[in-house]
Protein backbone atom coordinates (compact mmCIF):
# COMPACT_ATOMS: atom_id res chain seq x y z
CA UNK A 1 0.00 0.00 0.00
CA UNK A 2 1.63 3.27 -1.24
CA UNK A 3 -1.09 5.82 0.54
CA UNK A 4 0.39 8.69 1.05
CA UNK A 5 3.77 8.10 0.59
CA UNK A 6 3.30 7.64 -3.04
CA UNK A 7 5.47 9.10 -5.85
CA UNK A 8 4.31 11.10 -8.46
CA UNK A 9 5.35 12.33 -11.78
CA UNK A 10 3.38 16.31 -12.70
CA UNK A 11 3.76 17.27 -16.17
CA UNK A 12 1.61 19.20 -18.84
CA UNK A 13 -0.03 17.70 -21.65
CA UNK A 14 -1.76 19.31 -24.89
CA UNK A 15 -2.12 22.43 -26.90
CA UNK A 16 0.14 25.18 -26.24
CA UNK A 17 1.08 23.81 -22.71
CA UNK A 18 4.60 24.85 -23.27
CA UNK A 19 3.95 28.09 -22.81
CA UNK A 20 3.55 27.33 -19.11
CA UNK A 21 6.33 25.05 -16.86
CA UNK A 22 4.73 23.57 -13.51
CA UNK A 23 6.54 23.08 -10.16
CA UNK A 24 6.95 20.96 -8.61
CA UNK A 25 7.14 18.12 -11.32
CA UNK A 26 7.98 15.56 -8.57
CA UNK A 27 5.52 14.66 -5.82
CA UNK A 28 5.31 12.57 -2.87
CA UNK A 29 1.89 12.25 -1.12
CA UNK A 30 0.32 15.22 -1.85
CA UNK A 31 1.73 19.17 -2.64
CA UNK A 32 0.44 21.94 -4.13
CA UNK A 33 1.19 22.39 -7.85
CA UNK A 34 1.93 26.30 -9.24
CA UNK A 35 1.62 26.73 -13.29
CA UNK A 36 3.67 29.07 -14.14
CA UNK A 37 4.00 31.16 -17.34
CA UNK A 38 7.38 30.18 -18.95
CA UNK A 39 7.12 32.36 -22.14
CA UNK A 40 5.31 35.90 -23.07
CA UNK A 41 1.97 35.40 -23.71
CA UNK A 42 0.45 37.24 -26.09
CA UNK A 43 -3.57 37.83 -26.51
CA UNK A 44 -3.97 38.81 -30.57
CA UNK A 45 -1.76 35.29 -31.32
CA UNK A 46 -3.68 32.85 -28.30
CA UNK A 47 -6.26 34.19 -26.77
CA UNK A 48 -6.94 30.79 -24.78
CA UNK A 49 -5.42 27.88 -23.72
CA UNK A 50 -6.66 24.44 -23.09
CA UNK A 51 -4.45 21.56 -21.86
CA UNK A 52 -4.12 18.91 -19.30
CA UNK A 53 -2.35 18.55 -16.05
CA UNK A 54 -1.44 15.03 -15.19
CA UNK A 55 -0.23 12.69 -12.38
CA UNK A 56 1.24 9.71 -12.89
CA UNK A 57 1.64 7.26 -10.18
CA UNK A 58 4.92 4.57 -10.77
CA UNK A 59 2.16 1.53 -10.22
CA UNK A 60 0.84 0.90 -13.80
CA UNK A 61 -2.85 2.51 -15.08
CA UNK A 62 -2.39 4.90 -12.01
CA UNK A 63 -2.70 7.96 -13.73
CA UNK A 64 -4.89 11.09 -12.99
CA UNK A 65 -5.40 14.26 -14.68
CA UNK A 66 -7.45 17.79 -14.40
CA UNK A 67 -8.40 20.20 -17.17
CA UNK A 68 -6.83 23.28 -17.06
CA UNK A 69 -8.63 26.08 -19.43
CA UNK A 70 -6.60 29.83 -19.38
CA UNK A 71 -8.30 32.95 -21.32
CA UNK A 72 -6.42 35.81 -21.79
CA UNK A 73 -8.09 39.27 -21.35
CA UNK A 74 -6.17 41.48 -23.95
CA UNK A 75 -4.56 44.74 -23.12
CA UNK A 76 -3.17 47.64 -24.96
CA UNK A 77 0.14 46.71 -25.11
CA UNK A 78 0.77 49.23 -28.60
CA UNK A 79 3.18 52.05 -27.63
CA UNK A 80 1.89 55.65 -28.02
CA UNK A 81 2.36 57.61 -30.87
CA UNK A 82 1.95 61.42 -31.86
CA UNK A 83 -0.19 62.84 -35.27
CA UNK A 84 3.08 64.57 -36.34
CA UNK A 85 6.70 64.38 -34.88
CA UNK A 86 7.60 68.25 -34.84
CA UNK A 87 5.11 70.68 -33.48
CA UNK A 88 5.97 74.88 -33.47
CA UNK A 89 4.07 77.23 -31.79
CA UNK A 90 4.32 80.66 -31.37
CA UNK A 91 3.24 82.93 -28.49
CA UNK A 92 2.77 86.55 -27.44
CA UNK A 93 4.62 86.79 -24.20
CA UNK A 94 1.50 88.40 -23.10
CA UNK A 95 -0.59 85.24 -23.02
CA UNK A 96 -2.76 85.13 -20.34
CA UNK A 97 -2.29 82.23 -17.45
CA UNK A 98 -4.50 79.37 -18.69
CA UNK A 99 -4.41 79.88 -22.19
CA UNK A 100 -4.62 76.32 -24.00
CA UNK A 101 -1.28 76.35 -26.21
CA UNK A 102 -2.01 73.29 -28.45
CA UNK A 103 -4.10 70.27 -28.60
CA UNK A 104 -1.85 67.11 -29.52
CA UNK A 105 -3.78 64.01 -30.86
CA UNK A 106 -1.74 60.63 -29.76
CA UNK A 107 -2.99 57.00 -30.33
CA UNK A 108 -1.48 53.44 -29.91
CA UNK A 109 0.80 52.01 -32.51
CA UNK A 110 -0.65 49.19 -34.42
CA UNK A 111 0.71 46.18 -35.93
CA UNK A 112 4.11 46.24 -33.44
Amino acid sequence: NLGLNSMFEVYLVGNNSHHFIISPTSVQGKADIRIRVAIPLDYETVDRYDFDLFANESVPDHVGYAKVKITLINENDNRPIFSQPLYNVSLYENVTVGTSVLTVLVSPLRGH
